[in-house]
Order: structure tokens, then sequence, then C-alpha cells
């Protein structure tokens, strides 16, 4: 079984390398396909070669004596078994197509979805969560036709042809020069047609990524729109970007009805010249081309049988070349992805890795700067967490309190000052051990669309006994036992079909459950009834009498309720606000 990893597609210079990387995947199957089409086409020479040597034998061969060929049973057994074989072999066809496309989309996607776990949530600031959906899903899909039926028919474009040339010779030579002469014409104007189709497939793909860019984010403020009564306008924008993107497509399709037109004339007017050609022969016009003198029957039938074949292979791949463009404009935008380089981790991460084991007793940050890019955000930061601590980290918008805590959590380099655990300087930059050591909830909680159940294990085996005890601390354990099929109930992405109060539970049992040494937490009762945040707290408090350690962001929890407050200044005036 061929396989590829990343690097070879990472070191591919444009789609159409990406291609013949992941072509690779399936060449066993393409091997398969190629014999399935020789065998296919040397039994359709074999069925017309019968034909025309029974119709002749039954018009033209007179005999008192003995059984003429049509009058033989075993001549129509052979050709009836020819018949059942040239139908059988076009099954056998599509289920290896099949089974090739599958293989490398399948391929296809593991890879990126591995390089989108390497990537991280660097990825989100490049590629963005309506293109990867279309991606992984109706894109790569769009590439069936591609892998199952453009690569071997490149191989019988050119061996099918050959085949039925070396069998017209058997009548005469003129047919065959014609069949070569008249051959190129089809693939030229698929060649001519296709780099329209492929520009038109391209600009299709990018109006395809800006329709769901726009309605992914009219989705997610579909509450702000309401509040300010913009859905009719925006509804009339998402209009605009639909028809834009359909009259997008139905330029790809025009293209490809003329292109189907042209192949069609030209393959016609190729056949309609070996017509004449025969029947000027017939008509005693001249005598050309043609091994024997006079021309009979079964050689005309013969040549004009296998005429439309010959041109068959030429255009299927004609038409599939639509296919090959559309692949194209799939694989640029998979190499786009592909070629996205994960965030450079410091050297000293390696050095940094906590045993599973360790117990985290304190936190402290010395002169930390935080930030984007080369932007600083804030002053410097030095304070120290305890185990056991509910902490709040209090400011006005644009202070860095978000920025803080993606540094903390490792998603953020810091730009200066250092990180120390129980007293060792460590980095926490994309430190995987030190991420599964902590939990970072934001204001809409990041739930799956999947069970209850695998939203609290997040992969990991726990029992149900362990899952209710999780729920209980975040008092969600009556929310869960009234939802029909309890643990099995199905959510949607962030929390659908259950309210805000109701996500904010599971996603903090998830905390319980799992355990973290730190939880991160960003305003986690802003959208909380005043009576369900002090549950809230009330849990953390639970959580902190564990051993754990709680940070929070928030503008309007009372301090009285906290260890420590760590206030955060204000940016200067002009100050771009990252936080």
């Amino acid at each position: 079984m061929s396989q590829i990893n990343i690097a070879a597609l990472q070191h591919c210079a444009n789609g159409q390398q990406l291609l013949r990387q992941a072509g690779k995947i399936s060449r066993r199957e393409n091997h398969w396909l190629t014999l399935a089409g020789i065998l296919q086409t040397a039994s359709t020479i074999a069925i017309t070669g019968l034909i025309a040597l029974l119709i002749n034998n039954a018009v033209y061969e007179e005999s008192e004596t003995t059984t003429l060929l049509w009058q033989q049973p075993s001549w129509w057994g052979l050709l009836a078994a020819l018949l059942v074989v040239r139908a059988l072999l076009p099954l056998w066809q599509t289920r290896l197509a099949d089974r090739a496309s599958i293989r490398v989309r399948n391929q296809l996607r593991a890879i990126v979805l591995e390089h989108c776990a390497t990537l991280q949530l660097s990825l989100e600031q490049q590629f963005s969560h309506a293109e990867l959906s279309n991606l992984l899903s109706g894109e790569l899909d769009s590439t069936r036709d591609y892998f199952a039926e453009f690569l071997p028919q490149q191989r019988l474009a050119m061996l099918a042809p050959m085949m039925i040339i070396v069998a017209c010779l058997w009548s005469g030579w003129l047919v065959p020069l014609l069949l070569a002469l008249t051959a190129p014409l089809v693939p030229l104007f698929m060649i001519i047609v296709g780099h329209k189709a492929a520009a038109a497939s391209q600009r299709n793909l990018t109006e395809l990524t800006r329709l769901g860019n726009l309605l992914s984010d009219r989705i997610k403020g579909i509450s702000a729109l309401q509040l300010a009564d913009s859905c009719a306008a925006e509804q009339h924008t998402l209009f605009r970007q639909s028809e834009q993107f359909r009259h997008s497509t139905m330029q790809v399709l025009r293209l490809a009805f003329l292109s189907g037109t042209l192949l069609e004339f030209f393959s016609a007017i190729s056949i309609a010249m070996v017509a004449v050609y025969l029947g000027l022969h017939y008509l005693d016009k001249y005598q050309l081309g043609m091994w024997q003198d006079p021309l009979t029957l079964s050689h005309g039938i013969f040549l004009l049988m296998l005429a439309p074949e010959f041109y068959l292979p030429l255009r299927r791949l004609g038409a599939l070349y639509h296919a090959r463009a559309d692949a194209s404009s799939v694989a640029d935008h998979l190499l786009r992805l592909i070629q996205l380089k994960p965030p450079s981790v410091p050297a000293d991460t390696e050095q940094s890795r906590l045993p599973e084991n360790t117990v985290i007793e304190q936190i402290s940050l010395q002169q930390l700067h935080t930030g984007y890019g080369e932007t600083a955000i804030g002053n410097p930061h030095t304070f120290t967490l305890k185990r056991g601590q509910t902490v709040l980290l209090k400011g006005p918008s644009g202070a860095g309190k978000s920025t803080l805590l993606d540094t903390l959590a490792g998603l953020q380099p810091a730009l200066s000052g250092e990180i120390y655990l129980n007293g060792s300087r460590a980095c926490v930059y994309h430190n995987r051990s030190w991420q599964h050591r902590i939990g970072y909830m934001t204001q809409q909680p990041e739930l799956l669309f999947d069970s209850l159940r695998n939203n609290l294990c997040l992969g990991r085996t726990f029992t149900d006994t362990e899952l209710f005890t999780a729920l209980q601390q975040a008092r969600a354990d009556t929310l869960v036992e009234e939802l029909p099929g309890q643990l099995d109930y199905r959510i949607s992405d962030s929390g659908g079909f259950l309210s805000g109060g109701q996500a904010q539970r599971i996603a903090l049992a998830r905390v319980f459950l799992h355990r973290p040494a730190l939880l991160l937490l960003d305003e986690p009762t802003a959208n909380l009834d005043q009576e369900t945040a002090k549950q809230f707290m009330e849990s953390l408090k639970r959580f902190t009498a564990t051993g754990g350690i709680v940070l929070i962001s928030s503008h309007r929890d009372a301090e009285d309720q906290f260890d420590q407050v760590i206030a955060l200044e204000a940016l200067p005036a002009g100050e771009i606000d990252h936080a």
C-alpha cells in the first residue's frame, strides 16, 4: 500500500505536483484500472470483428453442404461470452475506481487533520473555519473523478486508440492514417477549453470560500444583528454573494457544455470522414488504402464500428479534463494549508516538560511582557499564583487580560520576562506537557457536536460515577439527569441545545473531571445571571479547595470573593486593542 507524508506534499511547488504525489497512493489500483481498460478495448475489438464476420457470412456466403458460421451455436456462444465480459469489466472498473478515490481522499484528510493539530490554534489566524470545513468536505470530495477516473484514463487515452489502429491495419492503411491524423484535434481543443475551465473553477472555489466565510461570520453574530435590526440588510448581502457564486458555477457549466460540444463535433466529423471514405470505396470511385480488392462487407463493418470506439477514450478524457481543473483548484487550496508553518517553539521548551505527577505549588511571573507579534500590550507583569488560590485579573478593556491568559496557556509567546514553576524557570509556549496540566475556559465554552459523555471525556475513559461526581461539583447533575438519554444526549457546537449557563456548567464539570493544576477563565460570568454566577463561584471554591489554582479575568466580580486581586493598567491612548 503506497503512502505519502506531509513532507512530500509540502515540497510541492504547485497544485499539479501535489496531485501527482497524491496519485501515488492509488498507484496499484490505477495499474489494475489500466489493465481493465485494455481488456475492455480488446473485447470490443473481438466483438466487432466477430459481428462483422457473422454479418458478412450471413449475407454473402451460400452453401448447401456445410453449415455457415452464423448457423453454428458455438460462434453465438463466443459472442455472448464476449458481451458478458464486456459488460462485467465496467463494474470491476467502478469498484476499483471508488476504492482508489476513497484511499486517496481519506489519506489526504488524515494529513490535513494531523497538520491542523500541529498548527494548533495558530491555524485560525490564517485559515478560517469555513475554509477548512469546505476543504475537508465538499472540496476533497469533488476530486473523486480525478483520482478515480482521470488518472487511469490518461493511459487508456493513448493505449486504447493504439490498439484500435493496430486492429484496423488488418483491413488497410488509410483508415488508420485518418484516425491517427484526426486524433490530436480532440486533446488540442480539450486543452484550449480546459485552461479557461481551470480559471473558472478557481474563481468558483473562491466565491464558495467567500460565501462560507460570510455565512459563518453572520451566524456567529446573529444575536448582535437581531439587536441592531440589521438582519434584512445582511440577508440581502448573503443573497448577493450567493448570486455571485451561482453565476460563477454557471460559468463553469457553460464551459463544460462548450467543451463537450466541441469534442462531440470533432469526433463526429472524423467518423464521418471514415464513413465517406468507405462509401466511395464501395462505389468504386477509387481503390486506395486497402490491402485487398474488392473490399469485403466484413472489412467495412469492422472499420465503421471501430471508428467511434477509437475516439471514445479521447472524448472520455476530454470530459474528465474538467475534473482535472476542479482537482487542480482544490490542490492549490490544500497546498496553501499544508505549507502553513507551525509556530516556532523555543529550544528550551523540551527542557520544560513537566512529569505528570508533579504538583504545582506556585506559578511566578517576573517582568513578563505580553503581546501579539511585535506589539507589546500593557506593562510587564510580576506576581505569584499559589496552590489553592482564586485570583482575580481585573482592568479595563485593552489592558491585556486576554493576552496574558493566552500567554499563560502557551498559545502566545511572551515578548520578555520569565515564568517560574515551583521556582524553576519554564517555557510554556506550545509546551504540550504544560497544556495537559491546565484548563482554559472562554466566555463561550468550546463544546463538540457530540454527546455530553464525549464532551466531558475528550478521548479519555471515565466511569459514569466519575462523570456524575464532576457534574455534581459543577451543579449540572440534575440538568443531565433530566435530559433524554442523559450522558448520551447530543449537543451542537458551542453548546447548542443548551442555555448559556448550562453550557458553562458542562464545561466546568469537564474541568473538574480532568482536574487541571491551573484553570484560566476569561469573563466566565459575563453572560450569567446573578444567582447562576454565585453558584459558579461556589463551584470554583470547591475546585481550589482540592489544590487547584484559578485565575479569572473579569470586569464585574466582587473583589472580596478572591484571595488575590491583580489590577492591570489601561493601554496608552491611541494603542490598538488586541486584548
